[in-house]
This record gives C-alpha cells, structure tokens and sequence, in this order.
C-alpha cells in the first residue's frame, strides 16, 4: 500500500483543485511541498512562511514566495481565489487570528488539511499521546508545535459567522506504526532534553502501551470552508 501520508495529500490535492482556482496562497509552505503538487495547474501560486531560508529556497525554485506570519498576512483583501493551509494549523500559535486573516484574503474558499486521531480506538490513543510527548520536548526547544485541532476547535473562529459555508471529513487509513522506529526517535528526543526522568518515564509508559495496544499511524482532516456567494 502507498504511504498514508500520500493517499491524503493526493485526497486533498484532488479537493483544492476541484474549485479550478486561478490563484492559490499556501500559509506555512515550509519546503513548499504542497504547491509542487499544483505546480502547473493553477496560474498563480504563492507560498507564505516565517522562515527566511525557507522563502528564500522556494523563490530559487521558481516559486513565488513572502516572508510573514499567518497572523499577518501581507496581502489584499480578496487577493486569491483559494488559501491553503497543509499540515500547518498545529503550527500556529494563534489559530483564530490566522484563519479570519486567511477568509480576509481568500476570493472563495478556505482550504486545510492536519493531522487528526480517533481517540475513541486504543491504538490511536497511544498515537496521539506519542504525539503530545514528541510536541512538548520540540516546544522546549522553542518550536510552535501545538496538540492537533478538532474539526470543532477549527471551526470556531468562524462557526457564528452567517458570511461563510463549511464541509469536512475525517479520515483515517488503519495503519500500524512501527514500535521499534518508535524507540529509536524517542531515544534521539529524549537525548535532546538529557534524558529528563520524567520525560523516560511518559515514554516508557507509552512503549507500553503500544506493545499492549499497538500504535497506528494518525488520519488526517480534511475541510473546505468557503465564502457564501
């Protein structure tokens, strides 16, 4: 089987693309992952990021690219048909912020794609506790890496808002983790805070489990959120 991860860009691709957008803006484009996937079907494309080397590096590749932060947007009113988020919103310290700045900016829709769990099964409650751990040493390490957003807590910037129409799906390929690349990353986090004790023991306790359990790989949201006509 294909890597999951493949299967819900491709998903997503699929759903950015079905609005035939003339114009897309990708917020946190990082490597610009996301938009080599559309390179070629839309006539403008741009990314947005807050890390000048990663702007830097997209414009060498023929991208069009600003540095900025999702909270600030330095673009009109309007300016694009679509704004895109893709594996971004759990890197935004003020997700609200972001989102209505990406509705001011957006001609039609809204696009996002971020991890998901379906913390009513055992195996991804183990995940999404591995997760949680992996996220508080990143955090001491100064990165904005938040715990990942339920469509509700997506949603509620603009959930009272009447200007505005929104669709999603959660999806979930039921797909085992590997336990012992588990311990091997967990081994390379746990050097990064000098071994903490507390830190070993969550640890632990979540290898555990997953041996107990099992740990399978997280879904993924997928939503539209797009402007009434």
């Amino acid at each position: 089987m294909a890597d999951v991860f493949d299967i819900y860009r491709d998903e997503f691709r699929s759903r950015v693309l079905g609005g035939r957008p003339r114009s897309t803006l990708e917020v946190g484009s990082g490597n610009g992952a996301f938009l080599k996937t559309v390179a070629g079907e839309v006539g403008r494309l741009v990314g947005l990021d807050p890390d000048a080397d990663a702007v830097s590096n997209l414009k060498l590749e023929g991208f069009e690219a600003a540095l900025g932060s999702a909270e600030r947007l330095p673009f009109k009113d309007s300016e694009f048909d679509v704004v895109v988020f893709s594996f971004a919103p759990h890197h935004i310290a003020d997700w609200a912020t972001a989102l209505c700045e990406a509705l001011r900016v957006a001609r039609h829709s809204v696009e996002i794609l971020d991890v998901w769990y379906d913390d009513t099964v055992a195996d991804q409650r183990t995940a999404l506790d591995y997760d949680r751990w992996l996220k508080a040493i990143d955090r001491r390490g100064g990165m904005v890496h938040l715990d990942t957003l339920s469509p509700g807590e997506l949603l509620a910037p603009v959930i009272a808002r009447r200007d505005v129409t929104f669709d999603y799906v959660c999806r979930r390929i039921a797909d085992a983790q590997n336990i012992e690349e588990t311990m091997k990353l967990g081994a390379e986090y746990l050097a990064k805070v000098d071994n903490d004790p507390a830190l070993k023991r969550a640890f632990d306790e979540i290898v555990a489990r997953a041996h107990r359990d099992g740990m399978s790989n997280e879904g993924c949201i997928q939503m539209t959120i797009e402007m009434r006509q």
